[in-house]
């Protein structure tokens, strides 16, 4: 493992997750433990000799744990420690930050549904137990998006977001592109098309209130 040879924080901690990859196999797995041949699939591009490096260096740290799924999964299964969930709010962050430089579409990128799940880590302002309740409207929201399901929940914990799957049960439901997805989400950040909603009159009424709580809604594209 490459070192900068710093007596700095910043610098020792991207000695272990600034390598090319590192971070994006822990977003992976800030949106839920995953299998090998499920973190191959959900990061286009990279080479499965690169992914078994990256996971060996994060065990080797105490970033990630593996653990042997039982039947029928069968398999070997990736998680993140206590330590390495705390990179959760930091990657959370730079994502904010980035947000905005999605409003130009996706145009050639790859999309995956289930990177929609730490959008939404990004979109919503995090909860303040200060405040005794969340401010956010109380619904849950299943999204359909290219053969992906995930299941957001927003209460007086705050919002939170998981895998899901067709059969979830939720409020309301929303189906589209991830770019159109994203867009409804982020309270109409860019032009094109939206998703579609379905739910009760109530619960569609609460879904937009929510969206318009939306770190992101009404604000314009930045970093162009």
């Amino acid at each position: 493992m490459k070192s900068y040879g710093e007596f700095c924080a910043l610098a020792r901690a991207l000695d272990l997750v600034g390598d090319r990859w590192t971070m994006l196999i822990v977003r992976e797995l800030l949106i839920g433990p995953s299998r090998y041949s499920d973190l191959h699939r959900s990061l286009p591009g990279i080479a499965t000799n690169l992914l078994a490096t990256r996971l060996r260096d994060l065990e080797e740290t105490g970033i990630v744990e593996s653990s042997d799924a039982p039947a029928p999964v069968s398999a070997r299964v990736y998680s993140l420690t206590e330590w390495g969930r705390g990179l959760r709010a930091p990657l959370v962050e730079l994502a904010r930050w980035g947000v905005p430089l999605m409003a130009s579409g996706a145009g050639e990128d790859h999309t995956r549904g289930r990177w929609l799940g730490f959008a939404i880590m990004a979109l919503f302002p995090n909860h303040d137990p200060a405040q005794g309740s969340s401010l956010l409207p109380t619904v849950t929201v299943r999204i359909d998006t290219e053969a992906d399901s995930v299941l957001m929940v927003s209460d007086t914990a705050g919002v939170r977001v998981s895998v899901a799957s067709e059969s979830t049960t939720a409020e309301i439901v929303v189906t589209g592109s991830s770019e159109e997805v994203f867009r409804t989400l982020s309270g109409h950040l860019g032009n094109g098309e939206h998703a579609r909603v379905a739910g009760t009159t109530d619960a569609v009424r609460r879904f937009f209130a929510l969206t318009g709580k939306a770190l992101t809604s009404g604000a314009p594209a930045t970093g162009q």
